[in-house]
């Protein structure tokens, strides 16, 4: 159980482990480290107590409700890891302890100490050091590049770290600035130049978006990785290089290489060893330190923000990942009072809306107009098939989901690939009670 934040404050470092016995909830058991309590929350407000093959939440009568994933509670519910419990102005993050403890050096520029993070500073630590080529993979706005920085600052590699991103430019343009030119090589060429793969000597050549490298690109960079040298264009002479390739892409490479976008020799070159970033929905617990380092870094160290605002965050998707979050503490500060709490404003919550959209897919086309008729529901066959973006599905299908994932919202929502906000505008529609699906 973490502490996320509480009063207005960020926390995200108060964390309690669950005894055999479960652990109440109350004022004065909520304290933060430095001895904050909320006075919202009641002395004995819920409950978690294990049974139902985990652990389970129930109110004790509290003088303000319990919202469990941003509904009031209306009974007992089994919690599953992700879930957001919040009790008066706290909020609360159920979330699996970390198995390994965080590497002693772990790199500063990659926040987080929760589970995912702490596998990504470990696989750090061990490859950092060897020769291997490595391949980043993960969503938009994970970190990609500043994995690639961490990768070449524990390499102990003397040279520089020189980075280019391969997406929009064109294959000749790529050609010229990875090998370098000669005098006269084209039209233009009025000097030599070296290329970036020079400049990286005994250092690290970072390739971004590496799966937008153009087909016939793609066979003189394996020839280069092969023979461990470069032929400038118009040269006639090949030049040995040390460099030590890092290539990041936010596309699925294994589909490309079986669409033919990709070359399978070139790819294995690549993924001498594949680090994959996680999403910033897969660790959440990380939330509270990117936040106050994200407002540190625009001029707001400290700043509060409203119980509500941070209950959003913690139910959003985050197609954007850190990227998003950074634009939306942006728009929170400059939307603000100076000096007050962050709010959840109309536009704000209009801003998680559209970002939200965006991990949905593209908007289907209209059926054409049915007249007066009503149209009926669409259904989308079993709960087993995998639903198109924003289709309605039926009341039985959304019964089936629940009754199998035990009522919880957030198997549910990743199930039928909608966010956790849409799943409760379809529970509401059908007029359906989540504590029916959940285990007493």
């Amino acid at each position: 159980m973490r502490l996320v934040s509480s009063c207005g404050v960020l926390d995200g470092r108060t964390c309690w482990e669950l005894a055999p016995d479960g652990m109440l909830l109350g004022r004065f058991t909520l304290a933060t480290d430095d001895g904050r309590v909320d006075p919202r929350v009641s002395r004995e407000h819920a409950r978690i107590a294990s049974g139902g093959g985990g652990w389970r939440l129930e109110e004790l009568g509290g003088r303000n409700r319990t919202r469990l994933n941003g509904e009031v509670m209306s009974g007992p519910a089994l919690l599953q890891p992700g879930d957001v419990i919040r009790l008066g102005s706290t909020l609360l993050l159920f979330a699996a302890a970390p198995a390994d403890p965080a590497p002693g050096d772990a790199d500063p520029e990659l926040l987080g100490d929760g589970p995912a993070m702490r596998a990504v500073h470990q696989e750090l630590e061990a490859v950092a050091p060897r020769a291997n080529s490595v391949l980043i993979t993960g969503e938009t706005g994970t970190g990609k590049e500043l994995v690639a920085r961490a990768l070449h600052r524990k390499s102990g590699r003397p040279g520089a770290l020189v980075a280019l991103n391969c997406g929009g430019l064109a294959e000749g343009i790529i050609e010229s600035e990875l090998f370098g030119h000669v005098r006269g090589a084209f039209t233009g060429a009025v000097s030599s130049r070296d290329g970036l793969f020079r400049a990286a000597e005994k250092g690290t050549l970072f390739l971004d978006e590496i799966g937008e490298m153009p087909l016939g690109l793609q066979v003189k960079l394996l020839r280069v990785l092969e023979t461990r040298t470069v032929r400038p264009i118009g040269a006639t002479h090949e030049v040995p290089i040390d460099v030590r390739l890092v290539a990041a892409t936010h596309r699925d490479m294994v589909a490309a290489v079986r669409e033919g976008r990709f070359r399978a020799d070139l790819y294995a070159r690549l993924a001498q060893w594949r680090l994959a970033l996680p999403p910033l929905r897969e660790r959440l617990e990380d939330l509270p330190l990117l936040m106050r380092h994200l407002l540190e870094r625009l001029g707001e160290a400290g700043r509060l923000l409203d119980a509500a605002l941070v209950e959003a965050l913690l139910l959003h998707e985050w197609p954007l990942n850190v990227r998003g979050l950074n634009n939306f503490l942006s728009m929170a500060v400059v939307g603000a009072a100076p000096g007050e709490p962050l709010e959840l404003s109309p536009r704000l919550e209009q801003a998680l809306a559209s970002e939200r959209a965006l991990g949905q897919g593209p908007t289907p086309t209209p059926a054409p107009d049915p007249g007066p008729t009503p149209t009926p529901m669409p259904t989308r066959g079993t709960a087993d098939d995998a639903p198109p973006a924003l289709r309605v599905p039926s009341a039985a299908e959304l019964e089936s989901v629940l009754e199998r994932f035990q009522g919880s919202v957030t198997h549910a929502a990743r199930h039928l690939g909608c966010s956790r906000q849409q799943l409760y505008r379809w529970l509401d529609a059908h007029g359906m009670k989540l504590d029916r699906f959940r285990p007493l």
